[in-house]
């Protein structure tokens, strides 16, 4: 009996020509499909099994480790040998954007203790805070793994020191994320017994969070922003419907990128949705502004699909956009709208929320209103926004009469 390698990728490579894709697309995952069956044969393997597909995707995390294949490469090779493993299991494969999987870099160990970890924290903390956990120790456990401390009871004082310092360059606004991490992974290693290593004295004081405060939008560049963006093409309507949405309702991007369709009530003008970072559910008015572009993007722009969110692809797969639409969207109509940007200047999607959060603050809502609709789970998350709201600062300022000048260039 033959190799049953070669129908798979065929199979898949079906699938992925009948999605329509473009020629490109096409043409690099059959080179995938046939790498997969390839190592296969050099294998002597008649089938595929899920050890085999994770040989495979250590052999391609190696390959790219060592420069020979850049990271997109690798993603779409695993992502070919999991298609062809679907296939022979279920019969049928579906084509779906996927994101790579960001502890593929760990041992089988590390990702268990992550796991664990996650999981104990998930009952304490907020969806976004625990994101934010995770995602530090994970880069901790990573720099374990390039260090060769296989097991985490072998990991000293002078493991964490040697991480921080090697973080801290990159770390413009402090270490104290960090700090924070590493002090509540060492006591759930330290709780569950798989490390006696106290790092309190070591974390005791850690350098304070250096805070900028970014700046928001004015109102002329906001006009200027959108009277920039051309409504007749598809792509246009969808860019429009989104930064009006920012703009009007203050929603974060992966909220507006995860909008559905049910979760517009169109007879009331009201957006209900859970809100990605915290969890929490949110209501918010649905401006006439917004509304219009958002309708006008579904009714004459949006590509007819099953996909439940308001905003997808314009090209197939039709399905949700990804998660650096923000970024993208903007560097496209800043430009084009004569605003200058440059990297870490703070105009960035995120900066339409901080834009919509100062507004409400020099309207004079207070901060409890403004931490309602921007949908804050604590007052001082929109404290900061008062920062950028000059007016309102200025009648905060108390008189200095009562100090006598000790320099005659102060008078």
């Amino acid at each position: 009996m033959g190799s049953m390698v070669p129908g798979l990728a065929g199979a898949v490579l079906g699938v992925v020509d009948g999605v329509g894709l473009s020629a490109d697309t096409v043409a690099r995952y059959r080179k995938c499909c046939e790498a997969v069956v390839k190592f296969c044969d050099q294998r002597d393997l008649d089938a595929l099994s899920a050890r085999v597909v994770d040989e495979f995707a250590a052999c391609q995390q190696e390959r790219a480790r060592l420069g020979e294949i850049g990271p997109n490469r690798r993603n779409a090779l695993v992502k070919s040998a999991h298609m062809m493993l679907e296939f022979q299991e279920a019969g049928a494969v579906a084509w779906r954007m996927t994101s790579p999987d960001p502890d593929r870099a760990l041992s089988e160990s590390s990702r268990a203790v992550l796991k664990q970890f996650a999981a104990a924290a998930g009952r304490e903390l907020a969806p976004g805070s625990v994101r934010l956990l995770v995602g530090e120790i994970r880069r901790f456990l990573a720099y374990l793994g390039r260090a060769g401390r296989g097991a985490l009871g072998a990991v000293t004082a002078d493991d964490v020191r040697g991480f921080l310092v090697e973080t801290a360059p990159r770390r413009s606004a402090g270490t104290g994320n960090v700090a924070w991490a590493l002090k509540r992974f060492f006591a759930f290693l330290n709780a569950a017994g798989l490390s006696d290593v106290r790092i309190e004295g070591l974390l005791a004081h850690p350098a304070p969070q250096r805070m900028r405060a970014l700046p928001c939008f004015t109102r002329e560049e906001t006009g200027r922003l959108l009277d920039g963006i051309e409504t007749g093409t598809p792509c246009g309507k969808r860019d429009y419907a989104m930064v009006a949405l920012a703009v009007s309702t203050g929603l974060r991007c992966c909220d507006i990128v995860a909008l559905r369709l049910d979760e517009i009530d169109w007879r009331r003008d009201e957006i209900r949705l859970v809100q990605a970072k915290t969890s929490t559910p949110l209501v918010l008015p649905l401006p006439a502004l917004a509304g219009n572009a958002v309708a006008e993007w579904i009714l004459h722009g949006r590509p007819g699909c099953d996909a439940p969110q308001v905003f997808t692809r314009l090209q197939p797969p039709f399905v949700k956009l990804g998660n650096s639409t923000g970024s993208t969207l903007m560097r496209r109509r800043l430009a084009r709208a004569g605003i200058d940007h440059t990297a870490g200047d703070g105009k960035s999607f995120h900066a339409l929320r901080r834009t919509t959060g100062t507004r409400l603050i020099e309207s004079g809502a207070g901060l409890p209103l403004a931490a309602q609709i921007l949908g804050h789970a604590r007052i001082n998350s929109s404290g900061r926004y008062f920062s950028l709201a000059s007016e309102q600062l200025r009648q905060c300022c108390l008189p200095l009469g009562g100090f006598a000048c000790t320099k005659e260039g102060l008078r």
